[in-house]
C-alpha cells in the first residue's frame, strides 16, 4: 500500500482561510447593498422625471386654459346681469296695468243720470303696488241719487273684481249738489260723489295657517 504525505497542508489552510476571511465577506456585502441602493435610487428617479414630466404637461395646459377660464367667468357675470335684468323686465311687464279695459269697464257701469266730471289713475308704484282709480261726477235721482251713486259703486267694483279680485271701492265723499240738473225734462235732486277704487296687480299671499289647540284629553271643545 502506497502511503502519500501532504506537505502543503499549511498552505492549503492559509488559502481556506484567506477565502473565507469576514472583511471580504463585509465588503461584499457591502457591495451587493450598494448595488441594491443604485437600483432603488435609478428606479426613484425614473419615477419622479415621470411625476415631474406630467406635472410640467399639466401645468402647461392650465396655463393655457387660465386665461380662457377667467374670459369665461366675466362672460358668465355678464350673461346673468343680462338674465337678471331680463326676468326684472318681465315681472314688470306681467304686473304692468293695461288701462283700456279698465276704463271701458268704468264707462259700461255708469248710468245715464249719472255723470262723471274727472278721472284719476295711479298705478301705485310707490305704494306696495296697490293702483288707485279716482272718479269724481254727480248723479241724479227723482227720488234717491244716493242710491244711484251707491249702484255705480257696486257696479264699478263688480266689473273691476272680474280681473282683480282684490278690488275695493269706497266713497271718498258723497255730498248733497247745489245744482239741480235736468232729467227726463224735470228738474232731480243730485249728489256730488267721489269713489276711490283700490287694487293690486298681483294677489296677496295667503295667511300661514295657525296650528290649533292641542285638547286635553277630556276635554271638550268649545263652540
Amino acid at each position: 500500500m502506497a502511503l502519500r504525505i501532504n506537505l502543503f497542508h499549511e498552505v492549503i489552510r492559509a488559502k481556506r482561510q484567506e477565502q473565507f476571511d469576514p472583511l471580504k465577506l463585509s465588503l461584499l456585502a457591502l457591495i451587493v447593498v450598494a448595488v441594491g441602493m443604485a437600483g432603488y435610487y435609478g428606479v426613484q428617479l425614473k419615477r419622479t422625471s415621470n411625476v415631474r414630466g406630467a406635472y410640467s404637461a399639466q401645468k402647461a395646459e392650465f396655463d393655457k386654459l387660465d386665461p380662457k377660464a377667467k374670459e369665461a367667468e366675466k362672460k358668465e357675470a355678464e350673461l346673468n346681469k343680462q338674465i337678471d335684468l331680463a326676468e326684472k323686465l318681465t315681472k314688470r311687464m306681467e304686473k304692468r296695468i293695461y288701462w283700456a279695459p279698465l276704463l271701458e269697464s268704468v264707462m259700461l257701469a255708469v248710468p245715464p243720470n249719472v255723470q262723471l266730471t274727472r278721472l284719476n289713475c295711479d298705478a301705485g308704484r310707490d305704494k306696495g303696488g296697490t293702483s288707485v282709480m279716482s272718479i269724481e261726477g254727480i248723479a241724479a235721482d227723482v227720488v234717491e241719487p244716493r242710491a244711484v251713486a251707491e249702484n255705480l259703486r257696486k257696479a264699478l267694483v263688480a266689473r273691476i273684481a272680474k280681473k282683480y279680485p282684490n278690488a275695493a271701492a269706497t266713497f271718498k265723499n258723497l255730498d248733497d249738489s247745489t245744482e239741480h240738473p235736468v232729467l227726463n225734462g224735470q228738474r232731480v235732486a243730485a249728489v256730488v260723489f267721489t269713489i276711490n277704487i283700490t287694487f293690486k296687480s298681483e294677489p296677496d299671499p295667503a295667511p300661514v295657517p295657525t296650528p290649533g289647540k292641542r285638547l286635553a284629553k277630556n276635554e271638550a271643545p268649545t263652540p
